[in-house]
């Protein structure tokens, strides 16, 4: 019965979709992870032409929004919106590599979330997850959607480790019955997973250990400096990339493509650095990429409030002090692109000025092949606006120096 209101519903045709290859090995990288997955993306989530990425800094059981869910950072990850056979809707789901007690421990941590969230008021249940070898944590919930009828809608999360991998997939159906949750939807939706969760982490019951680093973004990942290269107090940063926007230049959080292999990291401290490595599948897509990552002549005016820019703190009505945007050509060790800077202060500053008051923005976005890096350094600038900018750029330019070859 649940199947044949499914199909009137959606009318009448469910959605083709190819079948999952159940390869006997789990992928040993996170580029095989997308090779594994690149005939099954789903074209209905395609934005202006592009996959639109599931933020890898969201929170796991980001629908809970429980403390303590930050996801990992800095390692190999890939998120991508995929077609499946058993439901007409789709799946989303984010992988990340890592080492085989670091997916445990996140798995972990993430069903302290699960907990959390059916302990608190929302209608949540919290379930085991097995399936294909993956084990971890199936969470339910139940919402009104925020629409003019307030429609109910249940979603279904589930997160899960496997030897280095980690696994976050979500898929939500419309609920009819009152708050009722649908099993057809579950049953479904667990298959699709299973299929899915085969195809990457593969048939076999043992879990060889695959070496570490692997070819591609996993060796860039590992030369990145530890975070305290950019000042002692510099950590990594688990809150959302527009919260670290000292500059208020609105450009900082760039949306990334989904479906390649990433590498991102937020750094913050006295100053905010913003670490993006994207493995694109060819250079034609690498390029087309990288200049979506530096800020475009065409939005420069309304992004950065020229020239009229000032910084965050606008109630200084003195005309500011400021050194202009600038866009130069970057050839720096096989990598080519663009570099961007600016500066700014008030015109009269207090004794003790934060970056509220004085700030400095420096960004590149470079390629070497199907590789892509954007690198951002904000930090306050107090008197010296040229010496500041000197080291932001001298910063980023010793992290691309570390980055070699893949």
């Amino acid at each position: 019965m649940a199947a044949a209101l499914l199909l009137i519903a959606f009318g009448c045709r469910l959605p083709a979709a190819p079948p999952y290859d159940a390869p006997p090995d789990a992928a040993a990288s996170i580029e095989q992870v997308a090779d594994r997955l690149r005939g099954h993306l789903d074209d209905g989530s395609l934005i202006e032409g592009r996959w639109v990425a599931w933020h890898m800094h969201s929170p796991l059981f980001w629908t809970c929004r429980g403390e303590g869910s930050v996801p990992p950072l800095g390692v190999p990850a890939y998120a991508a919106v995929l077609r499946v056979a058993e439901l007409p809707s789709s799946l989303r789901v984010r992988f990340w590599v890592l080492t085989p007690d670091g997916a445990v421990a996140a798995a972990r941590a993430a069903r302290g979330v699960a907990d959390q969230c059916v302990a608190g008021p929302s209608d949540a249940v919290a379930l085991p997850f097995s399936r294909a070898g993956w084990s971890g944590t199936r969470l339910m919930n139940t919402e009104v959607e925020i629409t003019e009828d307030g429609a109910e809608f249940t979603t279904a999360d589930i997160v899960a480790a496997r030897g280095h991998l980690l696994v976050e997939v979500w898929w939500s159906w419309p609920v009819e019955q009152g708050g009722q949750r649908d099993p057809y939807w579950i049953g479904q939706g667990m298959a699709a997973v299973t299929g899915v969760l085969t195809a990457v982490g593969g048939r076999r019951a043992d879990i060889t250990p695959v070496p570490e680093p692997q070819p591609g973004v996993s060796v860039l990942a590992a030369a990145l400096p530890p975070p305290t290269a950019y000042g002692a107090d510099v950590k990594l940063w688990a809150g959302l990339p527009e919260q670290l926007d000292l500059a208020c230049t609105y450009t900082v959080d760039k949306p990334l493509p989904a479906t390649v292999p990433t590498v991102s990291r937020i750094l913050a401290g006295r100053v905010s650095v913003r670490e993006d490595i994207l493995h694109l599948p060819g250079a034609a897509t690498a390029e087309q990429t990288r200049r979506m990552l530096i800020t475009a002549d065409s939005g420069r005016a309304n992004t950065l409030g020229e020239p009229g820019r000032q910084p965050c703190d606008k109630s200084d009505v003195a005309e500011p002090v400021r050194i202009p945007y600038r866009k130069e050509p970057l050839t720096r060790g096989g990598w080519h692109g663009e570099l961007e800077s600016f500066a700014v202060r008030r015109a009269r500053l207090p004794a003790v000025p934060t970056h509220w008051d004085s700030v400095a923005h420096v960004a590149l976005a470079v390629r070497r092949g199907a590789v892509v890096v954007r690198l951002v350094w904000q930090g306050p600038a107090e008197t010296d606006l040229a010496g500041t900018l000197r080291a932001g750029r001298a910063a980023l330019m010793r992290t691309l120096d570390r980055l070699p070859a893949t």
